[in-house]
């Protein structure tokens, strides 16, 4: 860990769940949302935590279009 970062300044898997559990709790309608960088590496385990929460919000047409299944 970089020793420049504190640790009260990151989010482990735990918190980063607990967050988006918080997040979808206010929403009315299901959002697809795609996890990246350190986030997407957090909740996979390959990281420990990250310094902040890193998300895309995909246009599902688009996806659709190039073959994903939603």
């Amino acid at each position: 860990m970089n020793m420049y970062i504190k640790d009260e300044y990151r989010i482990d898997r735990e918190n980063l769940l607990n967050t988006l559990s918080i997040w979808d709790s206010y929403l009315s309608k299901k959002v697809h949302l795609i996890a990246c960088g350190g986030t997407a590496l957090t909740l996979m385990t390959i990281k420990e935590s990250t310094k902040d929460i890193d998300l895309i919000i995909p246009v599902l047409k688009t996806l659709n279009k190039e073959g994903f299944q939603i």
